[in-house]
């Protein structure tokens, strides 16, 4: 017996990938050296976010109010359950400036 070149019957099963954060905990340091007594301080990477969150955290949060209106309360819960990580509704509120901000600029084309 010969097996077919092609499957004769294919289960698909999707699923949704466990939610995690990508944290990244940036440490600085400083110290005065002891001939000149000059300051030295270290500096974030250039393309560091200069907010506690990146440009998919802020997108996402866009999207949860924009998209699909969801209060800042909820989207603070949505985050809380979906990343047991706690943002303040300061924090959100202030993503959701910053994104509408960066779109307004771009609107005006």
């Amino acid at each position: 017996m010969t097996a077919n070149k092609s499957p004769s019957y294919r289960h698909q099963v999707f699923e949704l990938p466990e939610p995690k954060l990508d944290i990244t905990e940036y440490q600085l340091f400083h110290g005065r050296c002891q001939q000149c007594n000059t300051v030295s301080k270290g500096a974030l990477p250039k393309d560091t976010s200069d907010g506690q969150m990146g440009p998919r955290l802020l997108s996402y949060v866009a999207v949860l109010s924009g998209l699909y209106h969801l209060s800042v309360r909820k989207i603070q819960r949505l985050l809380q359950d979906q990343y047991g990580t706690h943002f303040s509704t300061g924090l959100i509120s202030e993503a959701q400036g910053r994104v509408s901000s960066m779109l307004t600029r771009y609107s005006k084309w």
